[in-house]
């Protein structure tokens, strides 16, 4: 919990300098609740209030601060550069709350009853929270998401599916991408998760196409051809 607390801070202390230096009043607004909401375990109903305006009242920040982005990368977010301050906000929030004592269901709440844009805050922030394990069910859900930027928010340059999903479950998260045009490439750790099984059901998926007249993605050729041939 003392990584969580650390990287809390250093969100919060970022946040609060952009907001101080483009004297945004709201994001300075928010940012105050967010402190006051987490002094101890908060109510739910109120983080879904706070989580549900974050955006809102964070969006006069426009970019993601530099001292942001790098707090989030020493903790292995891939594509910290491609966060807004509102996902920021979220992350602060939601750490903070389980800091201050909230139970894991609190996040589950936060991503059930979440719009698509408050999922995929969820979603990227998975990586970051203690006891990974208990995670493993919100990611699956997501996984079986029909809203594109739910599932690429978990599938695509996210470290949590490689490092919890069992296999069965990447192999499905892999497929899946093929499967609705999300950018395979982009899946973090699928060199080192890669396997005989994993091949063979995306050599079939690739043979059926071809068997139906249709085209084969330059995802499933790099898959099958490049992942471990540098000049394919």
């Amino acid at each position: 919990m003392e990584t969580q607390t650390m990287l809390a801070d250093q969100l919060h202390a970022s946040l609060l300098d952009a907001a101080d230096r483009h004297n945004a009043a709201q994001a300075l607004v928010w940012l105050e609740a967010c402190r006051r909401l987490t002094a101890e375990a908060p109510e739910p109903a109120a983080c879904r209030r706070l989580f549900s305006v974050a955006n809102r009242q964070l969006a006069a920040l426009t970019l993601l601060p530099k001292a942001a982005i790098k707090a989030l990368q020493a903790q292995r977010v891939l594509a910290a550069e491609a966060w807004s301050p509102g996902d920021a906000g979220r992350a602060l929030l939601l750490l903070r709350a389980l800091a201050a004592g909230a139970g894991p269901a609190l996040a589950f709440d936060l991503y059930q009853g979440g719009d698509s844009l408050e999922q995929q805050a969820v979603v990227k922030a998975l990586i970051l929270l203690p006891k990974p394990e208990d995670w493993l069910a919100l990611a699956t859900d997501a996984s079986r998401s029909h809203v594109a930027g739910v599932f690429q928010a978990l599938a695509c340059d996210n470290a949590y599916p490689a490092q919890q999903f069992p296999e069965l479950n990447f192999n499905q998260l892999v497929l899946k991408a093929l499967f609705t045009g999300a950018p395979a490439r982009h899946i973090a750790g699928l060199e080192q998760r890669w396997s005989p099984e994993l091949e063979h059901m995306v050599a079939a998926y690739a043979s059926e196409r071809r068997a139906a007249g249709r085209s084969v993605s330059d995802d499933v050729v790099f898959l099958l051809q490049g992942l471990h041939h540098e000049n394919v």
